[in-house]
């Protein structure tokens, strides 16, 4: 039976990924970003998952909004990078887990979640930004992966309690898979962010960490 061996948060953002590239881990702007990926990455070479799934939202790279669903799971067998306008990242493709995917997808139905499904489609930063930081890739990823889009983008979208609701049938979903499999969770995004209008590129760390003590001590 597949069993959680635990969740972790993490930003995207195209630039954390340009960085990586770049070598510019040691640069004094871009280190401390990098010495907070350090422990995630860490314990993942620790606990060494055979599945990580991805919970991400698409930059309108894989979708477009003539069908932006509120949630997409992905079931093909391999992952590329996809180019986002200035070209395909290094990086190598990720294998897929079609088989736990498929349930997922299957459990998730059944708990009346109504999902799109996809594959043959490159991931964007929302998936690889992060990853690139958590994982060596070189020559392959240790690792598989089941992507999950969020639509996010595009109104209506869901609440944040069906977001909830959602979580919690993944969790059912992951350990009702009959092969025994170390899955873990990766949830990657951002928090107060604004990505445009007057305060593009500005954080609010003290209702940020607010949030994050909610979501841990009381979700509700």
């Amino acid at each position: 039976m597949a069993h959680i061996i635990g969740g972790i948060a993490a930003s995207h953002t195209p630039t954390i990924g340009f960085a990586y590239d770049r070598n510019k881990r040691d640069d004094p702007v871009w280190a401390p970003i990098f010495e907070n990926f350090a422990p995630l990455a860490a314990w993942l070479a620790e606990k060494r998952p055979d599945v990580m799934v991805m919970i991400y939202n698409d930059h309108v790279t894989s979708f477009f909004f003539d069908h932006y669903s509120a949630f997409a799971l992905g079931v093909g067998p391999e992952w590329s990078v996809a180019d986002e306008g200035g070209g395909a990242r290094d990086l190598p493709p990720v294998k897929g887990h079609p088989q736990l995917a498929s349930h997922i997808g299957h459990s998730l139905m059944a708990d009346e979640f109504d999902m799109s499904f996809f594959q043959h489609r490159a991931l964007d930063h929302g998936c690889f930004s992060p990853l690139s930081v958590l994982c060596p890739h070189e020559p392959e990823w240790p690792v598989s992966i089941v992507p999950l889009q969020m639509g996010v983008l595009q109104f209506p979208i869901p609440t944040s309690r069906r977001f909830y609701k959602l979580g919690q049938a993944l969790r059912r979903a992951i350990e009702s898979y009959p092969e025994d499999l170390r899955v873990a969770i990766v949830g990657t995004g951002g928090l107060s962010h604004q990505v445009h209008g007057e305060r593009a590129g500005f954080n609010n760390p003290d209702w940020d960490a607010r949030f994050l003590d909610l979501f841990e001590r009381d979700p509700e």
